[in-house]
C-alpha cells in the first residue's frame, strides 16, 4: 500500500510547504492510476443508455437521442466535480473560491480587476464574488486596492502567497484532469474538446435565435 506523506520540517518556508503537498496528491494521483487493475468482471450496464431505452419503451414517439449527449454531460460534469472538490479541500478552497484565484492568476501577474469584473467572468453574482472575496482575504490570498483615481472602485489583486498557492493548486487540478483523461487517447482527447466547441456555439447560436425570433 501506498503511505509515503509529506511532513514539514523545521525551517521550511509556507512555498515548500504548498509544494511538498502538492508533489504529494500528484504522487497519489499517479500510484492510484498504475495501481489500478480491473476486476474480472462484464462491464455495468451503461445508466444514460438504460435511460433511453426506457423512454423509448414509454413514450416511442418522442426522439431520446439528445439525453446521449446532455445527460452524459452532466453525469460527467458531476462526476468531475466530486473529484474536484476532492482536491480542492486538501487545499481549503471550494470551486468558487478556486475560480476568483484562478481568474486574477491567468490574468497574469499583478493583474488587478473589480468585483464586478470577478463576477462577469465567472458567472456569480456581485454578491455572491464579495462573500467569496471576503473569506479569501481573511487568509492573506488577496487584497483590496482603493482607485487612485477613483475611490468609489476598489480592486482585487493576489498577494503573494495567493500567487503561490493558485500556481501550486492549479498544477494538481491539471494533472487530476489529465489521470481522469487516461481512457482516451490524445486524439480522442483534441476530437472531444472540438466537438463540445461545436456544441456550445450551436447552443448559443439557438439561444440568439430564439431570443430575436423569426
Amino acid at each position: 500500500m501506498h503511505s509515503s506523506t509529506w511532513r514539514r520540517g523545521p525551517g521550511t518556508s509556507g512555498r515548500e510547504v504548498i509544494g511538498g503537498i502538492v508533489s504529494h496528491i500528484i504522487s497519489n494521483l499517479r500510484y492510484q492510476q498504475d495501481s489500478y487493475r480491473p476486476l474480472p468482471v462484464s462491464e455495468p450496464e451503461d445508466v444514460i443508455d438504460d435511460i433511453i431505452r426506457q423512454w423509448q419503451s414509454e413514450r416511442p414517439d418522442l426522439d431520446a437521442t439528445p439525453i446521449a449527449v446532455f445527460g452524459r454531460i452532466t453525469r460527467t460534469y458531476k462526476l468531475k466535480q466530486t473529484h474536484l472538490r476532492s482536491l480542492l479541500g486538501q487545499f481549503q478552497l471550494t470551486p468558487a473560491t478556486f475560480d476568483v484565484l484562478a481568474n486574477l492568476r491567468r490574468s497574469g501577474q499583478g493583474a488587478r480587476k473589480t468585483a464586478g469584473d470577478l463576477a462577469k467572468s465567472s458567472l456569480l453574482s456581485t454578491g455572491g464574488t464579495t462573500f467569496r472575496l471576503d473569506r479569501l482575504e481573511e487568509r492573506h490570498l488577496i487584497r483590496r486596492v482603493i482607485s487612485e483615481n477613483d475611490r468609489r472602485v476598489t480592486y482585487v489583486e493576489l498577494t503573494n502567497d495567493g500567487s503561490a498557492l493558485i500556481d501550486t493548486v492549479m498544477a494538481a487540478h491539471l494533472a487530476q484532469e489529465s489521470e481522469l483523461l487516461t481512457g482516451l487517447d490524445p486524439a480522442e482527447v483534441k476530437e472531444l474538446g472540438r466537438l463540445l466547441q461545436r456544441l456550445e456555439r450551436s447552443i448559443n447560436a439557438w439561444g440568439v435565435a430564439s431570443e430575436t425570433g423569426p
